[in-house]
């Protein structure tokens, strides 16, 4: 292996990719976005996704570079499945080094810059993590859709089109929140269904924008909402069963924003906004494994 030059932080979910790029001080030069490479959207759509992604943060930095000098360090999601991590390292297409870790690790990196807490990411997907000054990991929730990611967009975009199915057959009123979500997923029932045949993570997690936009004005998005916002809180109490002063960051972005209001305020005021984000993190994680 050649001396690495060249530093990249992954940041691999089921609606996108984000890198970033640094030399082996660790500071950012570029970011690029790309394509989806969560693990679960299978091993060579992720590979070809993340070399695009990463290419594009190259070409902007008007580098073509070896990638035998390039070291990665990846919080994907799908890593806490053995043989997805373990088949997408075994392809690993030349980078001198690579690290693979969880999405929700390298969002608490960037959450705590590199230190020790906890953290419960909600965007897509869900995960509660915490990395304790012992050493010890904690990890809450993040079974995957569509049996776990509570209190995530895939979340509320399930409940989203249960209730369509349930204003559909006439279990409830339509309203304006219903017609919004008829406009996406079809009004006929061989509609919805080609739509539900074709429903992954990310297109689930794609219904909850309308969910978040009539949260004030209908009373069953606003119920839904409320439970993701629960859903929040109870992850957060099991992460702080064992170590009850557990700093602990809200992340992700739009979606953990617009839940801020659902989530129960004396937990909510418990906690914090991130200091960076997931795609700092995995940059963190790949300098501090190079660097000492």
């Amino acid at each position: 292996m050649q001396d690495i030059q060249y530093l990249i932080g992954v940041d691999g979910g089921g609606t996108g990719t984000r890198i970033a790029i640094s030399g082996l001080d660790g500071v950012e030069l570029v970011r690029a976005e790309g394509g989806a490479s969560a693990l679960q959207q299978g091993i060579e759509k992720a590979w070809v996704n993340i070399n695009e992604t990463i290419a594009k943060g190259f070409d902007a930095l008007g580098i073509t570079p070896d990638r035998s000098r390039c070291a990665v360090g990846f919080g994907l999601s799908g890593v806490h499945n053995r043989a997805w991590a373990a088949e997408f390292e075994n392809t690993n297409p030349g980078y001198g080094r690579v690290i693979v870790e969880s999405d929700g690790f390298s969002t608490l990196l960037g959450a705590h810059n590199g230190a020790h807490g906890g953290i419960i990411a909600v965007g897509t997907g869900s995960i509660g993590e915490a990395w304790l000054p012992d050493g010890a990991r904690i990890e809450v929730g993040g079974w995957g859709f569509p049996t776990s990611d509570e209190g995530s967009g895939a979340y509320l975009g399930l409940k989203a089109i249960n209730h369509v199915q349930r204003v559909f057959d006439g279990r409830e009123p339509l309203t304006d929140f219903g017609r919004k979500l008829f406009s996406v997923v079809g009004e006929t029932k061989e509609a919805i269904f080609a739509w539900m045949g074709k429903m992954k993570q990310g297109e689930c997690a794609s219904l909850s924008p309308i969910v978040v936009e009539f949260g004030t004005t209908d009373a069953v998005a606003a119920r839904f909402l409320a439970e993701a916002g629960r859903e929040i809180e109870i992850i957060g109490k099991a992460l702080r069963a064992t170590a009850p002063a557990l700093p602990l960051a809200i992340c992700g972005g739009g979606l953990s924003e617009a839940l801020r209001p659902y989530i129960p305020a004396d937990f909510l005021a418990t906690t914090s906004r991130p200091q960076k984000d997931s795609c700092a993190g995995a940059l963190i994680l790949i300098h501090k494994a190079i660097t000492g």
